[in-house]
């Protein structure tokens, strides 16, 4: 439940709110002792004020005073603009049209990367081959290349190989004495 603040009671006490607003306020006087209170206590003091109003000097102007009041505000206001704080221009502003075409630009340059990414750097390693040799022994097939060797070996009990060699290919066959089982290896240079 919000409450109605000083102001608006003292408004509501002198009959100066529209009506809706003195409804609302009214029937809320009616279920809050609080502000009740405090809406019979502005009445009193607005009592007591009128009931000093009619003390009031009879031989006022009440024109000039009124037009007396009127210039000192407006001295009062002009003295201000001179002693006030310098006022601060703020930067231009950016319009809608300048912000669309970068709007764009960006959008075309980040498909372009999208479409098109960069290619990462490849370091290109030169190698001074020798040729592949490849031999065949009774142990098995043997490839030398760049000082390194491999062997593919045959399990021992089995027969000395058949070899068939062409350019770049050495072929071998082993028997195994015991099982009858043929091991054939292929073995591939460039």
């Amino acid at each position: 439940m919000t409450h109605p603040g000083e102001q608006e009671l003292a408004l509501y006490c002198s009959g100066d709110l529209g009506r809706l607003a003195m409804w609302r306020i009214g029937f809320h006087l009616r279920s809050c002792v609080r502000c009740a209170a405090e809406a019979a206590e502005a009445e009193t003091v607005r009592a007591a004020v009128r009931s000093h109003m009619t003390h009031l000097p009879v031989g006022l102007n009440w024109e000039r005073l009124s037009a007396e009041m009127t210039a000192n505000i407006h001295l009062g206001l002009e003295a201000g603009e001179c002693v006030g704080p310098e006022r601060v221009r703020r930067p231009e502003r950016i319009g809608w049209r300048a912000v669309t075409v970068m709007a764009g630009i960006t959008a075309m340059l980040m498909g372009a990367w999208w479409l098109n990414p960069p290619q990462p750097v490849r370091e290109t390693v030169t190698m001074h081959r020798t040729p592949v040799e490849i031999r065949s022994s009774a142990a098995g097939i043997e490839v030398k290349e760049n000082g390194s060797a491999m062997m593919l070996m045959h399990t021992r009990g089995q027969q000395s190989p058949i070899i068939v060699s062409t350019p770049g290919a050495l072929r071998a066959r082993f028997v195994d004495q015991d099982t009858g089982q043929v091991t054939i290896n292929n073995v591939y240079s460039d």
